[in-house]
């Protein structure tokens, strides 16, 4: 499948009580998939280097994060880290609401009939090779499978992703992530970017309530992510790095909703035509046009990140800053080169550094020398010793 980022020409709003039904369907699905009372990790294998040590790398993040359920598959090994291993998905005892697929392309068209035997909520695809290769089959093959899970009633992450990470539902996908819960989504069609988000951004006191790595996306898109995450009131904020769209005005509608109801923060992979290549190679998407994507969010008052560090800082001051009431800011700090960057930072961002009042520069000359300093806006305070 070929996807595209482009953008309505205009904005045909579905009707209410067409987004109702559609966001309620999605709230149904998606609850199933973000609170599994059980997950199954096919292909799980001792630890190994690599990306081949992935299937023990979920099953030890997955105990890392106290999931209260986790079962390994592989007929191979009879026990991985410290749990039984089961030969199949249809060993398994108990109920299974969630699968991690680590196993080759070749073996999920069986691996999809134990799914749906099983009855199997949703599966998340960890493994590669379909769509993302450029190969008609292999896209061909991608398409099958989803359109036989999908007919079964089966939700599908992926393929070619790292899938979930959601805190107070035990779910993770890489070990060191925080095991405390916190008000950030993230959904991004990268799962290295995913990882980067998290770790970078923990330092700086930032927590997620859900972390969504859905790569090619076969099934679940970034519009229905969207608009669960509209929805979801443990999602304060929303980070999204998005390398192309399935429905430029399904996306456009999705995003106008999102961002009408939190901050909503994009970084867009794809934005010159090196990076372009890079997309259609990574996730088998198109990435469309960067003035297309950049218009569209304006129009609906998104904020738009260059970098996985400039999306961080922008979740760090929504967490603790908030919304701003207008665009004016008072920048503080020391040094004139500094003063200079910043007020050039703000114009070019759309912001404005308006000079203090008379009021507030006369206090502020109460405790700062005259010579080499400025408190009209940015303040340079050089270096005050109390």
């Amino acid at each position: 499948p070929t996807r595209s980022a482009s953008s309505p020409s205009g904005p045909s709003e579905a009707s209410d009580s067409e987004h109702g039904e559609s966001a309620k369907r999605t709230g149904q699905a998606f609850d199933f998939i973000f609170h599994p009372r059980s997950v199954a990790v096919a292909g799980a294998s001792p630890p190994q280097p690599g990306f081949g040590g992935m299937g023990s790398g979920f099953v030890i993040s997955l105990q890392e994060m106290g999931c209260p359920a986790v079962y390994p598959v592989n007929p191979h090994h009879e026990e991985i880290e410290g749990l039984k291993c089961y030969p199949s998905l249809l060993d398994i005892e108990g109920p299974v609401d969630h699968v991690i697929s680590s196993v080759p392309a070749r073996a999920v068209p069986s691996l999809i009939d134990d799914c749906i035997a099983k009855g199997v909520n949703s599966i998340h695809f960890f493994t590669a090779g379909f769509s993302e290769t450029g190969e008609e089959e292999l896209a061909k093959l991608e398409a099958e499978i989803v359109r036989r899970a999908v007919k079964a009633g089966l939700r599908v992450l992926g393929p070619n992703c790292m899938g979930l990470y959601a805190p107070a539902s035990r779910l993770s996908f890489m070990p060191g992530f925080p095991t405390e819960p916190g008000p950030v989504a993230f959904i991004s069609q990268s799962g290295g970017n995913a990882a980067d988000m998290v770790f970078n951004s923990a330092p700086r006191g930032i927590r997620y309530s859900k972390v969504v790595s859905y790569g090619n996306a076969a099934d679940v898109d970034e519009s229905e992510l969207l608009d669960y995450l509209t929805e979801d009131p443990e999602s304060e904020i929303i980070c999204a790095y998005i390398e192309g769209v399935k429905d430029g005005r399904r996306f456009f509608q999705a995003m106008r909703r999102a961002a009408a109801a939190k901050p909503v923060i994009v970084l867009k992979g794809g934005r010159t035509e090196a990076g372009t290549r890079a997309v259609h190679s990574h996730t088998g998407s198109l990435a469309g046009s960067r003035e297309v994507f950049d218009a569209l969010l304006r129009q609906v008052g998104a904020v738009r990140a260059d970098s996985v560090e400039e999306m961080v800082d922008l979740a760090v001051a929504f967490r603790w800053a908030g919304a701003l009431a207008g665009p004016g800011i008072a920048v503080v700090g020391g040094g004139g080169g500094f003063r200079v960057f910043a007020a050039d930072e703000l114009d070019e961002a759309g912001l404005s550094c308006p000079v203090l009042p008379q009021a507030t520069q006369r206090a502020l000359r109460e405790f700062t020398p005259v010579a080499g300093t400025s408190v009209r806006n940015p303040v340079d305070t050089i270096i005050i010793f109390d």
